[in-house]
């Protein structure tokens, strides 16, 4: 990987090729090319890009005349070796899980083959995957876009008009209405650690997404005229489309668009922007572990994908950043607020089960239960060990998740084996109710996932939990009249299994050639826009 030529080249050439390449994934080609759009093969280009952050810092800081000459220098054999790299990427992604005995190897005639050791193995990943997209931030609708304005600006650009304003306020608007999304610390921690309010930063976020959303209008304007010119204005314009799908733009100017239709102050709003930009070829960066900056900053300038803008810019990778930059403030903030704030955000879904109350944060018998649920009506209870780390972005962050399952299991054996007369007496003195042989259920909480199939293994027989399986529940049972704790582990199985049936199109083996070797991998196919719509929904509530 290393020894690859492309790193020689200009920062921007690589970067944009890359970038461009995620573009006709999404979008499905460009200039007449029509092909199925392909969201998650867009997502995974990108998210792979951060991959190679080591190598991309030894590249050089040429932005060339303009994109159609930084690109110049990229020879069909360096298209190549840019292949090569993504490949190898997903490769990186991989090894970890291989190491750790996820996967079982069998050596083929020209390399491997690597495959999950059972029914339950592939089951439990399948599941796992399912729990950390319903986790994901969701874009309730996509913007709908007015080509009039666009195709005005595309004509007079750089000229800017009254239209300018117009359409970056409009797709503000929309981005700030329409994206949902856990909220992972409370408001006070915000201002305290971080040094800018949970708004502030919402704010900033929605300008950051209507400048992407803008780039990507006047991209769409570009190529609708390349399509109809002919001669020198059918080049001028397929070059500004490609232009616009990998904008580099003054910085001042785009902190410009922020402050006019954010209206945040802006030294809060350099504090936000420190968790999305990084330098392109010199300095401490942020990207790893499939999260990509998605502003690189180039000569005084930003290089930006206006797709990573989009879906690189959740508060996840806010706490992402923070952990790989500032372990001691990270610390500080998760140990205060990471877990009370997945409390405060379950319990009032908790308490919308039929008959269901509450109680947080329980000492009993010299141990801390996270959540304890009773229901009179049908006498049954829940306890609940709550794990809030940050969503996985890699296998590093995998492992930590499962850490953090096997340890909730851990606490919840030991209440287990209390006799049942000790768990009676607890829910008589925390509920202040006279109850007697209360059927009991455990539960795990996460953010988002739980691990692989170790994880799930240890938590059978329990509910396996995050925010949006526990509201799906709630949707599914909001017309009984009482719940029964000690079915929710068949409940919570029953709906993860129900929205993987949906969500899930099949399980595949796809062949990686690494430098030579042809590694066989399984894949799963998603259905990404019944996933997203899933999604949506329970975010909703």
């Amino acid at each position: 990987m290393a020894g690859l030529s492309i790193w020689t080249l200009p920062f921007r050439s690589i970067y944009s090729s890359v970038i461009l390449g995620a573009d006709a994934a999404f979008s499905g080609g460009r200039m007449k090319v029509e092909r199925k759009p392909d969201v998650e093969k867009g997502s995974t280009m990108l998210a792979r890009l951060s991959y190679w952050r080591p190598y991309l810092s030894k590249a050089t800081a040429e932005i060339g005349r303009d994109l159609e000459n930084a690109l110049g220098v990229v020879t069909l054999e360096m298209h190549a070796e840019i292949r090569q790299a993504l490949v190898y990427a997903h490769f990186c992604e991989l090894m970890p899980f291989v190491h750790r005995g996820a996967f079982q190897i069998e050596e083929t005639e020209d390399g491997f083959r690597l495959y999950y050791p059972g029914e339950d193995a592939s089951h439990f990943e399948a599941l796992d995957v399912i729990a950390s997209e319903l986790a994901l931030t969701a874009m309730e609708k996509h913007f709908p876009f007015d080509p009039a304005p666009y195709l005005r600006m595309i004509e007079t650009w750089p000229r800017l008009g009254g239209d300018f304003i117009g359409a970056l306020r409009a797709a503000y608007d929309f981005h700030l209405k329409n994206v949902h999304e856990d909220v992972f610390i409370g408001a006070e921690a915000y201002e305290r650690v971080l040094g800018f309010t949970h708004d502030e930063f919402k704010r900033v976020r929605a300008a950051l997404m209507a400048y992407g959303t803008w780039c990507l209008g006047m991209a769409n304007a570009a190529e609708a005229s390349a399509v109809q010119e002919k001669g020198k204005r059918q080049i001028y314009f397929a070059n500004e489309c490609l232009e616009w799908l990998a904008p580099l733009h003054v910085s001042k100017m785009v902190l410009g668009v922020i402050d006019q239709i954010a209206n945040a102050p802006r030294d809060r709003v350099d504090k936000i922007l420190r968790y999305f930009r990084e330098p392109a070829v010199a300095g401490e960066t942020i990207s790893g572990e499939g999260y990509l900056a998605p502003i690189q900053l180039l000569d005084g300038s930003f290089l930006m994908s206006p797709r990573a803008l989009h879906i690189m810019t959740p508060e996840r990778n806010i706490l992402y950043v923070l952990n790989k930059t500032d372990r001691k403030q990270f610390n500080d903030l998760a140990s205060g607020e990471l877990e009370p704030s997945l409390l405060a955000h379950a319990r009032p879904i908790f308490k919308a089960l039929p008959g269901v109350d509450i109680k947080t944060n329980v000492i009993w018998g010299g141990r801390e239960i996270d959540i304890v649920g009773y229901c009179r009506k049908t006498n049954s209870a829940v306890q609940v060990q709550a794990k809030a780390a940050i969503p996985a972005n890699g296998a590093r962050m995998t492992q930590q998740l499962e850490t953090n399952t096997l340890k909730a299991v851990e606490q919840l054996e030991a209440f287990e084996d209390l006799a049942p007369a000790e768990k009676d007496a607890m829910i008589r003195a925390i509920f202040k109710v006279d109850a007697d042989n209360v059927q009991w259920s455990s539960a795990v909480l996460s953010r988002s996932s739980f691990g692989t199939v170790r994880a799930w293994q240890a938590m059978q027989g329990r509910a396996a939990l995050n925010l949006q399986l526990l509201q799906s529940i709630v949707n599914d049972v909001a017309t009984e009249d009482a719940f029964d704790l000690a079915t929710l582990p068949e409940r919570a199985m029953k709906a993860i299994c129900d929205i993987a049936a949906k969500g899930i199109r099949s399980w595949r083996e796809e062949t990686l050639d690494v430098f030579g070797s042809k590694i066989t991998i399984p894949l799963l196919d998603l259905d990404d826009r019944e996933i997203g719509r899933i999604r949506a929904a329970l975010l909703r509530g």
